[in-house]
């Protein structure tokens, strides 16, 4: 009885401690906003453009922004080339006459194989990006020039 209590009390532990990380991971993706969606539009492209973000793709109507940005690597030893993060931006009308904008992020990481004479280059897709701090560099450029 007493290995049973201990063992259920070390899986309870066991289980907060993981979950509560990956809690952690999850960034705010969703930000709501008291502007209408189209005025919250146009400022979101000028603060992106502003911030030296590539606009790949706008479509209004559905409020829709694509962004791309590329940042170079720049250690000695790695294979690592750099990494494109794509930003994609869905801005919503509220009943209220606010917004709501969701942001997804994308990584790309361009990578060096092969040999120092005949190197090759490939991409390797990361999937959605979890960190928050690069969700924060975002919302932090945005969010002044949307209150």
């Amino acid at each position: 009885m007493k290995h049973l209590i201990q063992f259920s009390l070390l899986l309870t532990v066991y289980l907060l401690f993981f979950s509560s990380s990956l809690l952690a991971q999850n960034p705010e993706r969703t930000k709501t906003i008291p502007i209408p969606s189209d005025s919250a539009y146009s400022k979101i492209i000028q603060a992106l453009q502003g911030g030296g973000y590539f606009i790949a793709q706008l479509d209004r109507p559905s409020g829709f922004i694509q962004t791309s940005m590329y940042l170079k690597n720049n250690k000695f030893l790695s294979n690592k080339e750099g990494e494109k993060l794509i930003s994609n931006f869905l801005i919503s009308p509220l009943k209220d006459g606010g917004s709501k904008i969701i942001l997804n992020i994308f990584l790309i990481e361009r990578r060096k194989g092969g040999s120092f004479d005949s190197p090759n280059y490939y991409d390797e897709d990361k999937g959605i990006l979890r960190e928050n701090s690069a969700y924060q560099q975002i919302w932090d450029r945005i969010i002044p020039i949307l209150q």
